[in-house]
């Protein structure tokens, strides 16, 4: 039997409620937390507790400890290689299908978030959360609620493991620019065109993510190449 829609969608809060403490440090890596503890701290009964940490697990994000509770882990460099490898083969073609139903209304909420992303144009919360809606109105547009989800969910993960740290070693002209071209593309209606941007986009994001995970990185960025190479069309060559 599926738990009532009102403990699930309570259950998703206290994970992004987790994943947030994480990215602030309120919730430290390496450290166990009882589901009474945390239930405390966010408010909640033992079953939602119970179900978002059973997400965050499945995320990669915390370890069930039997009778004990959880403990924090954050991803690790392959997990940022799994987490990257997952977006660039769901969101390109997501763009794609975006490009066939969008709509004057979804142009102009995109339009709105990226003005927002120029204002701000500092690596700011503010500007990933304009950054955040740009791919979420995308994925909306395409028309499936549970690739939305699942996207939100992998951009959330990696959120907490370097996302922030992008513009350190990226100027963020680069990913304005980067978004335009997936913008330009859809508002033109070129599905085409929508794809090739936003994979191009991906790759050039999960280049760094993973160049910048650990210090022992090559295996991990031959892994992530491997996946690049998967999802690049044959005679389709990225350029940055």
């Amino acid at each position: 039997m599926s738990p009532p829609a009102e403990s699930t969608s309570r259950s998703e809060q206290i994970a992004a409620d987790i994943r947030d403490a994480i990215r602030d440090g309120h919730l430290q890596r390496g450290v166990l937390y009882s589901s009474r503890e945390l239930g405390e701290r966010f408010g909640a009964s033992r079953t939602p507790v119970r179900e978002a940490l059973l997400k965050l697990a499945d995320l990669g994000l915390v370890k069930i400890e039997r009778n004990r509770g959880a403990r924090i882990l954050g991803q690790d460099g392959r997990g940022i290689v799994e987490l990257c490898s997952l977006r660039v083969l769901l969101e390109p073609p997501a763009a794609r299908s975006a490009a066939a139903v969008m709509t004057a209304r979804d142009d102009a909420a995109l339009a709105t978030e990226f003005e927002t992303m120029k204002e701000l144009a500092d690596g700011s919360p503010e500007y990933f959360a304009a950054d955040e809606r740009v791919h979420e109105l995308i994925m909306q547009a395409s028309g499936n609620l549970r690739l939305v989800k699942i996207v939100s969910e992998l951009r959330e993960t990696l959120s907490l493991d370097g996302r922030y740290s992008v513009p350190e070693h990226q100027p963020v002209d680069v990913a304005l620019q980067d978004h335009l071209d997936i913008i330009e593309a859809l508002r033109r209606r070129d599905g085409a065109a929508a794809e090739r941007a936003m994979r191009k986009h991906i790759v050039r994001s999960g280049d760094l993510l993973v160049a910048h995970s650990s210090q022992d990185n090559r295996s991990l960025l031959a892994e992530w190449r491997r996946w690049v190479e998967i999802a690049v069309p044959p005679g389709e060559h990225i350029h940055f």
